[in-house]
């Protein structure tokens, strides 16, 4: 062989080695394609209580997982009824155990609706509310009684002076006959 034909055995002897080497070494960490981890908590076996009520067509406690939201809760409880009024709640809402959710109905003098967190139920433990020194949150859990309507029960208070009855509630602008025949029951004066 002569010094040529050396010399070009060893250029593709080396050509192969490179194509070989080149083919199985690992790849460099910056040419790698990015990868999207995503840790999940496994809360699919933990349960929370929930309390659904209202117009739904099953009410009742039921034990869902975790991370189940509001619109989850209501349809476990049969879906909600015909004149369910499903805008006046947050149906994206988690659920956490112990919360009440009432779904209102869209018929006329319904209730408000209601999601509540709470161990012992109803937030007022079936004790009447004192229109004298409930707070507006209070005031709030009366059937009827919005956000708007408990902040002018507090405002008429401090203008005038403790309520000398439950009728003088009755003055507050926003509560009619109907509305106070509906709260009439739930509250008190002392």
């Amino acid at each position: 062989m002569t010094n040529r034909e050396k010399y070009l055995v060893g250029i593709i002897i080396v050509l192969i080695g490179a194509l070989l080497f080149s083919l199985n070494r690992p790849i460099r960490e910056e040419e790698k394609e990015p990868s999207i981890v995503i840790e999940e908590k496994d809360t699919g076996s933990i349960k929370v209580a929930v309390h659904i009520g209202g117009a739904v067509r099953n009410p009742g406690l039921y034990y869902l997982s975790a991370n189940s939201r509001v619109a989850d809760a209501i349809q476990t409880a049969g879906g909600p009824t015909p004149d369910a009024d499903l805008d006046a709640i947050n149906l994206a809402g988690k659920v956490t155990d112990g919360l009440k959710i009432l779904v209102p109905s869209k018929m006329k003098g319904a209730v408000n609706p209601s999601i509540t967190e709470s161990n012992e139920g109803e937030s007022s433990g079936g004790k009447k509310i004192n229109i004298n020194t409930a707070s507006a949150k209070e005031l709030e859990e009366l059937p009827g009684i919005g956000p708007v309507l408990a902040e002018k029960i507090v405002s008429y208070r401090e203008a005038n002076g403790p309520f000398k009855s439950i009728d003088e509630l009755k003055k507050v602008s926003g509560i009619g006959e109907k509305r106070f025949q509906a709260i009439k029951d739930l509250i008190v004066v002392e």
